[in-house]
């Protein structure tokens, strides 16, 4: 791999040898493809299926995503629209952005990425004025560097419990462990790998608004890994 992979693979703990030369076991490509993607540049967001009663409208999502890495950081901006399925339970989403590359000297620079997400609730059960759920979740992730090709991929099992305040507001805590995969391709190289990850947050959603907000971490589990930290801002019709 070229300069900005390089680059990325360096500030993220990785070794730009072993994944240009094809030497490393898989892990390390698997890693840097999946933090350099939106499937876990980014956490995740407190969506409408968690709730009792949710929303059943098309819904609107801002994302930002932040890694501090050696001598540099990595943050990436998502915006994309969610659309609801099976009554609210579940959505279907699609979302693209930026993602910028800050290092000691300055920009390393940005490319473009992008997502789609199918995911939704499985069980539902209620506790007084708590709801408690367990969805499942499938994301692809895709990226256009200047000197490669990367594409990535996870399924999640999202556990997460609502509580209702009486008022407007909606609290939901929620973890996300998954498992993911990523590729990494430039010219006529490439290579794969997959990795372990989690991710969790705190949001608020308003039951009259249907604004919801979110401040969330992802990991990928890797020696020598850093973690995401992130929020996310959503807009759902009801």
């Amino acid at each position: 791999m070229r300069t900005l992979i390089r680059c990325l693979a360096a500030l993220l703990v990785c070794a730009p040898s072993s994944i240009a030369l094809g030497q490393s076991d898989g892990s390390s490509t698997g890693y840097l493809a999946l933090v350099t993607t939106p499937t876990a540049a980014l956490s995740p967001v407190a969506k409408q299926w968690m709730l009792p009663d949710p929303a059943q409208g098309f819904g609107i999502e801002t994302q930002w995503g932040h890694v501090s890495g050696n001598g540099g950081s990595i943050n990436t901006f998502t915006s994309g629209i969610n659309l609801p399925l099976a009554a609210g339970r579940a959505d279907v989403g699609f979302s693209a952005g930026t993602l910028r590359v800050s290092c000691d000297a300055g920009d390393c620079g940005d490319y473009f990425v992008a997502s789609s997400v199918i995911e939704g609730r499985v069980l539902q059960s209620q506790m007084g004025g708590a709801s408690f759920a367990l969805g499942l979740s499938g994301r692809l992730g895709f990226a256009k560097p200047s000197d490669a090709t990367v594409w990535s991929a996870a399924a999640n099992v999202p556990l997460s419990l609502a509580v209702n305040t009486q008022t407007e507001f909606q609290f939901v805590t929620f973890v996300a462990p998954g498992f993911g995969w990523g590729h990494i391709s430039e010219g006529s190289g490439s290579q794969s790998g997959t990795r372990f990850m989690l991710g969790g947050g705190v949001g608020v959603i308003s039951s009259t608004s249907g604004v919801g907000l979110t401040i969330g971490v992802q990991k990928v589990f890797i020696s020598g890994g850093k973690l995401v930290v992130g929020a996310g801002l959503t807009w759902t019709r009801r």
